[in-house]
C-alpha cells in the first residue's frame, strides 16, 4: 500500500534529491549570491532576480531550494509585505507550471517559463500602476523580466545541462554577454566603505578567464563587465579601466598566471597614479589585489582540468578505441566466416564422394572379389594379360543402367571360357542392386549436404558483409568533427555529439542537437558541403530535451512507375504476384512472380518467393553479396512449387540495377537510342532438382526505362511486339507504356494472367 501511494504522488510532481555534496553546495551558494546581488539593484532588482530564478528553474536546478532564496532576497532589499506577495506569486505559478508539464510528461519550454514570469508579475504591475502610477517603471521591469528570463534560461541551460565543456553558440554568446553586463551593473552598485566589490569580482573573473580560456573570451568578458559598471555609474572611465586591465591580462597570459596577475595590478596602479580616468583610486587597487590573490589561490589541478575541457583529447582516444574494437570484431567475424566457408567446402567434397558407386567400380570389385577367387583365374588372366575387368565392364554397365544383366550382355570371352556364368551374372546383379541402393541413399544425403553447404556459404557471405561494416572507420573527434561543430555553431546549432562513419556513396552521420535545431534545413547543407556528398535526414529520435538526428546519403535518382494487370476470367485472383517495395531508403524493388497455373495456390507460391528476396535487401547488405546469396539460397525455398521470378532492384544513389530471373519472361531496358532485351532461358523454379537463378547487374541513367512483364503478356507480344509498341508510342510516361502493352496483349489473344510493370528513372 505504501508503494502505491508513493507512485501516485510521483505522478503529480517530480522528486528531488536533497543530499548535498560539496559541488552541489558550492553551486547552491553561488546561485543564492547571484539572486541576492540582482535583487539589490534599485528599481529593477525584483525583475532581475525573477528572471534569474526562472532561468535557473528552466535549467533543471532544484526549484524547492532556490525558491526560498529568491523570496528572501527580494524581501531583504524591500522590507514590505507587498514584496512578499510579489515574490511568492511567481513561485506558485512556476510550481503549477512544472506540475502540469510533468503530469503530461513533457519538458517545460523556455517560452512557457517566460510567460509564467510575466503572469507572476501581474500583482506587482497592478499595484504599482494603481497606487503609484509608475507606468514606465512597471513597463521597463516587465520587459527586463521577459528578456532576461530568456538570457538566463539559455545561459544556465548551456552551463548546467548541455555542459560548459562544449563551445557556445551565437545565442548563448549573446545571452551570456547580456548577463555579464547585468552582473557588472549590479556589482558596481555594491560598495563596502568606499571599496567597490565590482573590482574584486572583475579581477578574479578576468584573471581566471585569461588563464583558462581564449584571448577573445577574456576581452569579451572584461568589456561587458565594464559596460555594465559604466551604465550604473554613468562613468565611461570604468569601461576604459576594465578594458585596460583585461588587455594587460591577455598580453601576459602566454607566460604564467602570475605574470598576468602582476600586469593587472601594475595597470591598475598606473591608472591610479596618473589619474588618467578619474575612476581608479587606491581602494580600487586594494580590491583588485584581493580578486587577483583569490584567483591565484585556486589549485593548479582545477586550472588544468578547466583548461582541458572541450579540447576533445579523451574523445580522440575513445575514437581510436572504438575503431580498434571495430577492427578486432571484424577480424573475428572474418575468422568465423572462414569457418563456415571451410564447412561448406567439406560438405561439397562429401557430396562429390557419393559419385564412387559407378559401373566402373562395380566391374573392378567383381573382377577382384569374384574372378580373383576363381580356381580357373590364371587361364583368364593369361589370355587377357590382366584381370577380367575389361570383359566384366559391359555387364556391369547393363546392370547399373537396366537393373539386370543377362547372358546376352556377356561378351564372347566370358560365354566361351567361364564355367560359372549364371553365378557371375547373379553376383553382378546383386552387387549392382546394392550399389544402386547405396547411391540412392547417398543422393538423399547429398541433397541435404548440398543444401547445408549452400546455407553455410550464404552465412559466410553475411558475416563478411558485417565484418566490412564493423571495420569501417568511425569518427567522433578530431579536426573533422571540430570543424563541423564550429560551422554549425555559426548558424546557432549546438551539436553535443557528432559521429561520422562510412565512405564513398554510403556515409552516415549522427548528431545530438537541441530540439529547436533538429528541423533546421541548414543542418544538412553544412554537412553535405563539408563531406562533399548530398545528405538527407533519415530519422529523428527524441532524447529528453535533445534530439538524435540520423543523416545518410541522399538518393540521386527517383523512380516513376506504372502497372497494368489482368487476371483470367474464371479466377478470383491473379496467379501473378507483383510487388513494389522499398526495402531501404535507397533501394526500390519491383517484382513479378508467376506461379504455375492460376488462383490462390499460385499466388501464395509467388508471394513467398518475393518475400524471401526482399528480406535480403531489407537487411541492408551490399548488392553483390545479395546476388550471391540469391544464387545459393533461392532454390532452397522454391523446390516444392513451380514459379517464375522476375525481380529488379534499383539503387537510387548510383542508378545500379540488379536483375534476378528464374524462368521468367524477358525484360527490356529502353534507352534513348536503343532497346536492350534481358532474357532468361532457365526453366521455372521447382521443375528441376537443381536450378541456378540468372543474376546480373546493369547501369541505368537519367531517363532510362525498364519494362517487366509476365509470360502471359510476352507470349502474346514476343520481343518484336514489345519493341514495336515502345517505338510507336515514344512516351516517357511509364503508366501509358504499361497500359499500351497490356492492350496489345489482349488484342493478340492473351488468355493467361497478365502483368506489366514499366518504370522510369530520373535525377532529382
Amino acid at each position: 500500500m505504501k508503494t502505491r501511494v508513493m507512485r501516485a504522488e510521483r505522478k503529480f510532481f517530480p522528486t528531488f534529491d536533497f543530499r548535498l555534496s560539496p559541488k552541489t553546495a558550492i553551486k547552491f551558494v553561488a546561485e543564492c549570491l547571484c539572486l541576492f546581488l540582482l535583487a539589490s539593484v534599485g528599481d529593477f532588482g525584483f525583475a532581475l532576480a525573477l528572471a534569474l530564478f526562472c532561468g535557473l528553474s528552466y535549467a533543471r536546478q532544484n526549484i524547492l531550494a532556490i525558491a526560498p532564496a529568491f523570496i528572501i532576497a527580494c524581501c531583504v532589499f524591500a522590507l514590505d509585505v507587498w514584496m512578499l506577495l510579489y515574490s511568492a506569486v511567481p513561485v506558485l505559478i512556476l510550481f503549477a507550471l512544472y506540475a502540469v508539464f510533468f503530469k503530461f510528461k513533457r519538458n517545460v519550454p523556455l517560452w512557457a517559463v517566460a510567460l509564467g514570469a510575466v503572469v507572476g508579475m501581474i500583482p506587482y504591475a497592478v499595484c504599482n500602476c494603481v497606487f503609484s502610477q509608475a507606468y514606465l517603471t512597471v513597463g521597463i521591469n516587465v520587459l527586463i523580466a521577459v528578456v532576461l528570463t530568456f538570457c538566463c534560461g539559455i545561459t544556465a541551460y548551456a552551463v548546467f545541462v548541455r555542459g560548459y565543456m562544449h563551445r557556445a553558440t551565437v545565442d548563448e554568446l549573446i545571452c551570456s554577454g547580456v548577463l555579464a553586463a547585468v552582473v557588472g551593473y549590479a556589482l558596481s552598485g555594491v560598495t563596502i566603505y568606499a571599496f567597490g566589490v565590482f573590482f574584486t569580482v572583475s579581477a578574479f573573473a578576468v584573471l581566471f578567464s585569461s588563464t583558462c580560456f581564449k584571448t577573445q573570451t577574456t576581452l569579451y568578458l572584461a568589456l561587458l563587465l565594464g559596460i555594465g559598471a559604466a551604465l550604473q555609474s554613468n562613468n565611461l572611465a570604468l569601461l576604459a579601466a576594465s578594458a585596460a586591465v583585461g588587455a594587460a591580462a591577455v598580453a601576459f597570459s602566454p607566460f604564467t598566471r602570475w605574470s598576468s596577475a602582476l600586469a593587472m595590478l601594475a595597470t591598475t596602479a598606473l591608472l591610479w597614479l596618473f589619474g588618467a580616468y578619474g575612476a581608479v583610486g587606491w581602494q580600487t587597487l586594494v580590491m583588485t589585489a584581493v580578486g587577483v590573490i583569490a584567483c591565484l589561490c585556486i589549485p593548479k589541478s582545477v586550472i588544468v582540468k578547466v583548461q582541458g575541457m572541450g579540447k576533445g583529447d579523451n574523445r580522440r582516444a575513445y575514437t581510436g578505441i572504438v575503431n580498434r574494437r571495430g577492427r578486432d570484431l571484424a577480424a573475428r567475424l572474418y575468422s568465423t566466416s572462414d569457418v563456415f566457408y571451410d564447412m561448406s567446402k567439406s560438405l561439397e567434397n562429401a557430396v562429390r564422394a557419393n559419385e564412387i558407386y559407378t559401373a566402373d567400380r562395380l566391374a573392378h570389385d567383381v573382377a577382384k572379389n569374384y574372378c580373383g577367387k576363381c580356381p580357373d583365374r590364371e587361364a583368364c588372366f593369361a589370355a587377357l594379360g590382366d584381370d577380367t575387368y575389361s570383359v566384366i565392364l559391359p555387364m556391369a554397365q547393363a546392370a547399373m543402367e537396366r537393373g539386370k544383366a543377362t547372358i546376352l550382355d556377356m561378351p564372347p570371352f566370358v560365354t566361351s571360357r567361364c564355367t560359372k556364368t549364371h553365378s557371375l551374372s547373379a553376383m553382378i546383379n546383386s552387387a549392382a542392386e546394392a550399389y544402386k541402393q547405396k547411391r540412392e541413399l547417398g543422393d538423399g544425403i547429398a541433397v541435404g549436404k548440398q543444401m547445408m553447404a549452400d546455407q553455410f556459404a550464404g552465412i559466410a557471405l553475411v558475416l563478411d558483409s558485417l565484418a566490412a561494416d564493423c571495420a569501417s572507420q568511425v569518427n567522433f573527434a578530431g579536426e573533422e568533427v571540430e570543424y563541423i561543430k564550429s560551422e554549425l555553431l555559426k548558424h546557432n546549432i549546438v551539436a553535443s555529439e557528432i559521429v561520422v562513419s562510412g565512405k564513398g556513396a554510403r556515409v552516415f552521420v549522427t548528431l545530438l542537437v537541441r530540439a529547436c535545431d533538429a528541423q533546421k534545413a541548414v543542418l544538412t547543407r553544412i554537412l553535405s558541403k563539408y563531406l562533399k556528398i548530398n545528405l538527407e535526414v533519415a530519422k529523428i529520435e527524441e532524447r529528453g530535451a535533445l534530439r538524435l538526428v540520423y543523416l545518410e546519403t541522399a538518393p540521386v535518382y527517383e523512380i516513376a512507375y506504372g502497372i497494368a494487370e489482368m487476371k483470367r476470367d474464371e479466377e478470383t485472383v491473379s496467379g501473378d504476384s507483383r510487388s513494389i517495395l522499398c526495402p531501404s531508403r535507397n533501394r526500390r524493388l519491383f517484382a513479378i512472380c508467376d506461379g504455375m497455373g492460376s488462383g490462390d495456390e499460385a499466388a501464395n507460391a509467388s508471394r513467398n518467393a518475393v518475400n524471401m528476396i526482399e528480406s535480403f535487401y531489407r537487411a541492408g547488405f551490399d548488392n553483390a553479396i545479395i546476388l550471391s546469396l540469391v544464387n545459393k539460397l533461392l532454390k532452397l525455398g522454391l523446390d516444392d512449387s513451380f514459379c517464375t521470378l522476375d525481380i529488379a532492384v534499383i539503387d537510387t544513389r548510383t542508378g545500379g540495377l540488379d536483375v534476378i530471373k528464374l524462368g521468367s519472361a524477358s525484360s527490356f531496358i529502353v534507352r534513348r537510342d536503343n532497346v536492350e532485351m534481358l532474357s532468361c532461358t532457365l526453366p521455372p523454379a521447382g521443375i528441376l532438382d537443381s536450378v541456378q537463378p540468372l543474376t546480373s547487374r546493369y547501369q541505368l541513367f537519367d531517363g532510362d526505362m525498364l519494362v517487366m512483364m509476365s509470360d502471359g503478356v510476352y507470349d502474346a507480344l514476343e520481343s518484336r511486339g514489345v519493341v514495336e509498341a515502345v517505338d510507336l508510342l515514344d512516351t516517357v510516361n511509364p503508366q501509358t507504356l504499361a497500359d499500351e502493352l497490356l492492350k496489345r496483349a489482349k488484342q493478340n489473344g492473351a488468355e493467361d494472367d497478365c502483368t506489366v510493370i514499366a518504370l522510369r528513372i530520373f535525377c532529382i
